[in-house]
């Protein structure tokens, strides 16, 4: 008893639903009619076409996204024992690296300049002497200006082959 007591109340409240759908579509007439949300449906013509079909959302999308946590970690204890000679910035294997001046020029193994492992603008003298594979860019970077200016100020173009030894103004 105390099941058909349950599913009865159940079973009335599908039927209910099933029979109370408010959505209406255009009358025989050709007019537009309200739904019970308040939008129009206007499949002949209207914004949107009737053959749109939906689609269902990829499995991918429906993935939870998570963000690592970090725990903290326990302190380490090291010594370290006391050094006076100093320790040189570290490079990368194949690199010939020499110093202008107060700036270490860095070359790979083609003797193309490494600028990503240089300095801007850390040449600071006023006259440069060009060495080999110097190039009127590599001075510029080097002195912190443009190869306009050096050229400029040196009464050359920027496309000037320079020769070794040669002394350029860079300010």
């Amino acid at each position: 008893m105390k099941k058909s007591s349950f599913l009865l109340p159940l079973v009335v409240a599908f039927a209910l639903v099933g029979c109370t759908n408010n959505n209406t579509s255009e009358s025989d007439t050709g007019a537009v009619v309200e739904n019970a949300v308040g939008s129009t449906n206007m499949n002949n013509g209207g914004w949107q076409s009737g053959d749109i079909t939906p689609t269902a959302m990829p499995s991918s999308m429906n993935q939870p996204v998570s963000t690592p946590t970090y725990g903290a970690s326990a302190p380490v204890a090291t010594t370290h024992a006391p050094s006076t000679a100093p320790v040189a910035a570290p490079t990368s294997y194949g690199a010939n690296t020499e110093t202008v001046g107060n700036c270490q020029v860095v070359r790979n193994a083609d003797g193309t300049p490494v600028y990503a492992q240089m300095t801007k603008g850390c040449y600071t003298d006023s006259t440069y002497t060009v060495g080999a594979q110097d190039t009127l860019y590599l001075i510029s970077f080097l002195s912190g200006s443009s190869a306009n200016q050096i050229a400029q100020l040196n009464g050359i173009s920027t496309s000037t082959k320079l020769k070794v030894g040669q002394s350029l103004r860079v300010r």
